[in-house]
């Protein structure tokens, strides 16, 4: 089913698990951070919480052991070391085409990731960020997914108001995050079951199905 895609001058992305395979990396530098403090943690209760920020994520699961902000801290820097170091990046299938041919039928591109741009920057490289109209990351928010702040802050960039866009999501933070903020949002089965996904506005199977539904 194909949505009418003239009512819409934007569509913003989330990056893990929607522009990049990169949540099972990411699981398991989760698991080597926690490990210091004997912490396990269950991989599909991390892909729910997908779309938060870096802090948000260790806040989440600290919470049950009443880790102080230093620990936290310690935490998310022995994550995203990890992960830098061990990860084995690539783009979903489909991305590397279908959006440079969004953006030369005219509409805005944007990323809205929890990531760090730093962190970005080194996995996605500088030459793919550079397609983005605007890039919202989870160090420049005051509040993360699920708050609307991120997509509203995007969409604000743009100078276009939020039933303008569409959002392309994998989780039910993400989700929560474009609906709150107004927007149309379409999620992608890539880390998670549509189960888990029915506050969307339409479910996919793949990044390549956005070629048959916009």
């Amino acid at each position: 089913m194909k949505i009418a895609m003239k009512q819409f001058k934007a569509i913003f992305f989330d990056f893990d698990g929607v522009i990049g395979e990169t949540m099972d990396d990411n699981y398991v530098a989760w698991k080597h951070a926690f490990s210091k403090h004997r912490i396990s943690i269950d991989k599909n209760e991390y892909f729910l919480l997908e779309g938060m920020n870096t802090e948000g994520v260790a806040k989440y699961f600290s919470a049950r052991n009443g880790f102080d902000s230093q620990t936290i801290t310690e935490i998310v820097n022995r994550k995203e070391t990890y992960y830098l170091e061990n990860h084995r990046f690539r783009f979903y299938d489909g991305v590397k085409t279908l959006i440079p041919e969004f953006k030369r039928r005219g509409y805005f591109t944007g990323l809205v990731s929890g990531a760090n741009y730093t962190r970005l920057l080194k996995i996605a490289g500088d030459k793919f960020l550079r397609q983005m109209d605007v890039i919202i990351t989870g160090d420049n928010v005051n509040h993360c997914k699920p708050h609307p702040e991120p997509y509203l802050r995007a969409a604000k960039s743009l100078s276009v108001i939020p039933s303008e866009c569409v959002v392309i999501e994998n989780a039910p933070v993400g989700i929560a995050s474009a609906k709150s903020a107004g927007m149309y949002c379409i999620a992608i089965c890539s880390t998670l079951k549509r189960r888990y996904l029915q506050k969307a506005d339409m479910i996919i199977d793949t990044f390549t199905d956005l070629k048959q539904v916009l």
